[in-house]
């Protein structure tokens, strides 16, 4: 069963709660623009960011960075979970931090993200929050998203100011068994190399596991075959090279391992959904303008 509790928006700004009782995994190609808040009221989940994979236990407050790889699933065998959450554009908000409390959010979500488990007063003060902006958003009284904005601006004040993630804690978090443990060890290796992770034959005889073994752990744990999670890895590079140098497109594909230009720009339109050069104008179209 799947139970929408509640589903508001404003510029910017969604968020739901939603709980469910059945094997729920989110899709996978999980990766897009807009910063994540996840907050788990009951149940508990694995939760894979970037490279590792997180257990995250009712209480617990997750942070997205825009364009980061995470993906959700079943953890100790039970499927019930009910949790909020929250997807952010960059703007109103990086502007509305920046000027009332001198906070980035880019900066933050950079450095933060994560999972951190609240004490039970940590754990009150949230849901009330973020129930709180799911309110205002439904009522819609007079100034109704400058409330949702105060609300959710003490929610980033509350994080700074209790020093809640620390590397400690994100290791305490992290699943331990073997198959979380593997697949941590070859997505790093593919994060760090991926012009050197060529498929998933070569990964196999580097870490010394089947093929077979490899293909199903990574899917599951990620939601990505192996080959996607190579490609995205590269298609994240090439956009930073697009908009960081001057290499032209072929140079680039080059550069990240791509033998045919044709493949590389049908990569890259896969999981960006335009071209390399209409991505790399794009981006200089908006600095021209600011």
């Amino acid at each position: 069963m799947r139970q929408i509790a509640f589903e508001e928006t404003m510029e910017g700004l969604c968020i739901d709660r939603i709980t469910r009782d059945y094997e729920f995994n989110m899709p996978s190609k999980h990766v897009h623009d807009e910063y994540e808040i996840y907050y788990l009221i009951e149940g508990e989940r694995y939760y894979f960011i970037e490279n590792q994979t997180y257990h995250v236990k009712a209480g617990s407050l997750v942070f997205i960075n825009k364009g980061q790889i995470h993906k959700t699933s079943v953890a100790g065998g039970r499927s019930y979970h009910d949790r909020i959450l929250i997807e952010l554009k960059t703007e109103p908000f990086q502007t509305f931090l920046k000027v009332s409390f001198g906070i980035s959010l880019t900066q933050f979500f950079s450095s933060k993200y994560g999972v951190l488990l609240l004490d039970s007063n940590g754990q009150d003060y949230i849901k009330s929050l973020l129930l709180g902006i799911a309110e205002e958003l439904h009522q819609k009284q007079t100034h109704y998203t400058a409330m949702a904005m105060m609300k959710l601006s003490s929610l980033f004040v509350y994080a700074l100011r209790t020093d809640l993630i620390t590397n400690s804690e994100q290791i305490n978090n992290l699943a331990m068994t073997a198959k979380h443990k593997k697949v941590s060890e070859v997505a790093s290796f593919v994060m760090t190399n991926s012009t050197q992770a060529k498929s998933l034959d070569d990964l196999a005889k580097r870490f010394f596991i089947s093929k077979c073994y490899l293909s199903r752990i990574f899917k599951e744990v990620t939601g990505f075959t192996v080959s996607e999670y190579i490609n995205i890895n590269r298609i994240q590079k090439a956009q930073q090279l697009l908009l960081d140098c001057d290499l032209n497109i072929t140079e680039i594909a080059e550069t990240l391992g791509y033998e045919s230009i044709t493949y590389f720009e049908k990569v890259f339109f896969k999981f960006t959904g335009t071209s390399p050069l209409k991505y790399r104008k794009q981006y200089r179209v908006r600095l021209a303008r600011l």
